[in-house]
């Protein structure tokens, strides 16, 4: 049986709340209060798929991927990648390729190209092929007449891709990937969800995490589904099994209105309806 590449068990989270100064000062040795932002998240992947999380805002899907890039150490339960369990330590980051949905981590007065070399170097890809990869995912995304601009002159959508290649050139084995197809155009997010799908399926020991608001990303792109609301998992499966989960609870009501087919969404409402009944049931 095959070994999951990204395993998680119980996974728990708190955060302080920060309280006003004058509170502190006068109120000094008042228990600090919490708030759990994640509660019991398990779930598996095997190699070659993508896990879709979605979920209302702040229901937890960036503290979770923030944890699985072992930026932010949990509070309570396990993360294992691929066969090894995450820690403090920072062995496992050179497997890991992120891209954060609000990307702030390159150098601004720099190019591009430059950026993208240095960060190579840190991940300790050889200069030459380094180069070597770079050139050839900047052609993927024809980004090679604007990789010698400064990076802040580039438009929201431009930083997205260019945050992608970097977090690809290093062939990560896990790749997790916040809503990165905000601000991009219809034509890049096709292109970046087939990147996404090609890399991941043709590299041995690959799988990756997509985060989204879109649902017919989910139906595109992903094998696996997680929806998350309130820190808690509201549903772990097949995209399939969330489907029928759908029709069993909706398929009784008699005052439902019919779908109306001429609607070009129609095929992803079946997956907005579950997923709202998902959320619900907690």
């Amino acid at each position: 049986m095959m070994s999951p590449v990204v395993e998680a068990q119980d996974l728990e989270k708190y955060f302080v709340i920060a309280r006003p100064l004058f509170k502190q000062l006068f109120v000094p040795f008042r228990a600090k209060q919490k708030i759990r932002a994640l509660k019991g998240i398990s779930f598996s992947i095997k190699q070659g798929e993508i896990l879709g999380v979605v979920g209302p805002n702040g229901a937890g899907k960036t503290t979770l991927l923030r944890i699985l890039a072992n930026l932010l150490e949990a509070d309570g339960g396990w993360v294992k990648l691929c066969g090894q369990k995450l820690n403090s330590e920072r062995c496992l980051r050179g497997k890991i390729g992120y891209v954060p949905s609000d990307e702030r981590s390159f150098f601004w007065r720099l190019t591009g190209k430059q950026n993208l070399e240095f960060f190579g170097r840190l991940y300790g890809i050889p200069r030459l092929e380094a180069q070597r990869r770079i050139r050839k995912l900047l052609k993927v995304f024809a980004l090679e007449e604007k990789a010698a601009q400064l990076f802040r002159d580039y438009s929201t959508g431009t930083r997205k891709k260019f945050a992608l290649i970097r977090a690809l050139a290093h062939r990560p084995m896990i790749v997790l990937l916040d809503e990165l197809t905000n601000s991009l155009d219809a034509t890049s997010t096709q292109s970046v969800k087939s990147l996404v799908r090609e890399y991941i399926t043709s590299q041995s020991g690959c799988a990756g995490v997509w985060c989204t608001h879109r649902l017919e990303e989910i139906v595109e792109v992903c094998d696996k589904l997680l929806v998350i609301n309130k820190g808690r998992v509201s549903f772990f499966g097949l995209v399939s099994d969330l489907k029928n989960r759908s029709n069993a609870k909706a398929g009784d009501s008699k005052d439902r209105q019919p779908e109306d087919r001429s609607d070009s969404s129609c095929k992803y409402r079946f997956l907005l309806r579950a997923v709202e009944l998902s959320i619900t049931d907690i």
